[in-house]
């Protein structure tokens, strides 16, 4: 065992480790981690090792039928100051782990959306606290950077609804993309109109495609989710038809990702409620891979390494 270890006298290195192993305290632990973060409910799957850091709390509409993510909490806006103490308690949090995390993720789930005048300022004490590897590397140059680097991140990564993110131009976005931003993703969920206006989405299809256009003309990846499943039967066609029209009129190439999610419903949700009172039934997983693999067969995109990665996103795997 590891006391036994520990008698043999090993190498200080591995005794200072082993010691460190055994003087943990998982309620210690989870009780200092809720002293720095909010509840993460939620990150794209290619991040889910990401350091998170909580620009921003919560949703700033929080409205949808089909979420219930952020229903917990306020939509708040930290200070730069505040964000800057709270940079320094998540480094202290992780310590040595830090070299574990090679990537951030600007939370909570629409940071982004924040008028430059705001944004820029937390984007910049960010840049402070951390080094973030230059976009234009080689794959060689990347791993020969990662290794001089051994906190240094590869970028930033966040979310943005679907409603604001034709608000901001491609001068704003490569603004971004100068401050470390290197892949946006945004929620299409469908492209069918009828569809996004009974879940209560306050954004249009054609309003999204936009702000992929000008995530795309700054330079930015992009990731795309969409939800399969949702609306049921009564929305089934439309809910095909148009979302594969959508992801088709997005600039999308083989550096950005379209991830599919089976929709699952939280108990007690307004979705659920609206549904049963509207006659649509819940979807079954049957249902929900139907409806991707008719989605996937329609799209004229091309597959990577040309197109856009296809990648599954269960909601239900995640824990951070």
């Amino acid at each position: 065992d590891l006391a036994a270890l520990l008698a043999a006298t090993p190498p200080p290195a591995l005794a200072a480790a082993l010691q460190r192993g055994l003087a943990f305290d998982p309620a210690a632990d989870a009780a200092h981690f809720h002293q720095v973060y909010r509840p993460i409910p939620i990150l794209p799957p290619d991040q889910y090792q990401a350091l998170v850091l909580q620009a921003t709390e919560g949703c700033s509409f929080n409205t949808c039928t089909f979420c219930a993510l952020y229903r917990d909490r306020p939509f708040r806006v930290k200070t730069p100051a505040a964000f800057a103490q709270h940079i320094q308690a998540v480094r202290a949090f992780f310590g040595e782990g830090l070299r574990l995390r090679r990537s951030i993720f600007l939370a909570d789930a629409n940071a982004l959306i924040l008028p430059q005048a705001r944004l820029l300022p937390l984007c910049d004490a960010l840049g402070r606290a951390f080094t973030v590897m230059p976009a234009d590397l080689s794959p060689a140059a990347r791993r020969h950077w990662l290794e001089a680097h051994s906190q240094g991140v590869t970028g930033v990564y966040a979310f943005i609804d679907g409603f604001s993110a034709e608000r901001k131009s491609a001068a704003e976005f490569a603004e971004l993309a100068r401050r470390g931003l290197r892949r946006v993703y945004i929620g299409l969920e469908s492209g069918h109109e009828p569809l996004l206006a009974w879940l209560r989405k306050p954004s249009t299809a054609a309003r999204m495609i936009e702000g992929v256009r000008e995530m795309k003309g700054a330079g930015l990846q992009v990731g795309v989710i969409v939800l399969t499943g949702i609306g049921g039967a009564r929305f089934d066609a439309g809910h095909r038809r148009d979302t594969a029209a959508a992801l088709d009129a997005m600039p999308l190439d083989g550096e950005d990702i379209l991830y599919f999610s089976p929709f699952q419903p939280d108990p007690g949700s307004p979705y659920e409620a609206l549904a049963a009172a509207e006659g649509i039934d819940l979807p079954t997983p049957a249902f929900s891979a139907a409806q991707e693999q008719a989605i996937r067969s329609t799209l004229t995109l091309p597959p990577p390494p040309a197109g856009p990665k296809r990648v599954p996103y269960n909601l239900r795997d995640f824990v951070y």
